[in-house]
């Protein structure tokens, strides 16, 4: 099925649903933006790096050549030497801003983590919402249709499969009884298999939408996300460093 199909069939769930999916994926594009602009920021870094190993690289083979003549003239500088050093003197200049210029992206981007961790936790909780409500709606669209045929034969189950074993030994209260014969026959075929199997209802589509579970990224954002103690000494050593810069 397609997202405008499936959109469109939305219309025909309570507004509970709806509203639910709206705050869902209102909290994954908010989480989606901050790790957009964390790969932005990581990309950014990794350019500005390279153009210092680059400008790192010039600056040393210039040094390494002025050094060269240095030896070859015995000490005497000429104007190459001369328009060398003044190249070398730039490049260390260059280096130093690369290093201002990358401490303050580095600043500017530290707490995107954080943020993209706090909105990853959003997501999760909006989906787990969305999913409480699902599976509640789908339990009573079940029972509306099938309900009460379900209890009918259960009813008759306990009532053909008590009368047989009591039949049997006698009525042992808790081993055989219609009740106990009822409850380990629901625990045997439905409460069990339930525990342990992980099978959901994957073409309903709402969960379709919505994902069985949250994004996998944000979970791991989510893990990674910082104690309060420790975003708060983040914050200091930060406040620490713009004091400091501007001594």
């Amino acid at each position: 099925m397609n997202n405008t199909a499936e959109n469109n069939n939305l219309s025909s769930f309570p507004a509970v649903t709806q509203r639910a999916l709206e705050t869902l994926n209102a909290a994954r594009n908010e989480w989606l933006e901050v790790r957009r602009k964390q790969k932005a920021a990581a990309d950014n870094l990794a350019t500005i790096r390279q153009h210092r190993a680059e400008m790192e690289a010039t600056t040393n083979a210039l040094n390494e050549e002025w050094r060269t003549l240095f030896r070859e003239s015995r000490g005497m500088v000429t104007k190459e030497m001369k328009k060398l050093r003044t190249e070398i003197a730039l490049g260390r200049e260059t280096l130093e801003d690369f290093d201002e210029l990358l401490a303050s992206e580095e600043r500017e981007n530290a707490f995107l983590p954080q943020e993209a961790g706090k909105l990853a936790g959003q997501y999760i909780s909006a989906h787990n919402t969305l999913m409480e409500i699902r599976a509640k709606q789908i339990w009573e669209d079940f029972m509306q249709s099938h309900g009460k045929a379900l209890i009918q034969t259960l009813s008759l189950l306990k009532t053909t499969m008590g009368r047989k074993a009591s039949a049997v030994t006698g009525v042992v209260h808790s081993v055989n009884d219609p009740d106990t014969v009822l409850k380990d026959l629901i625990r045997k075929h439905i409460t069990e298999p339930s525990l342990s199997n992980d099978a959901m209802p994957e073409h309903d589509p709402v969960l379709k939408l919505a994902g069985i579970a949250p994004d996998y990224a944000a979970l791991a954002d989510f893990r990674k996300l910082p104690s309060p103690a420790a975003l708060n000494k983040m914050k200091v050593l930060q406040e620490v460093a713009e004091k400091r810069k501007l001594v």
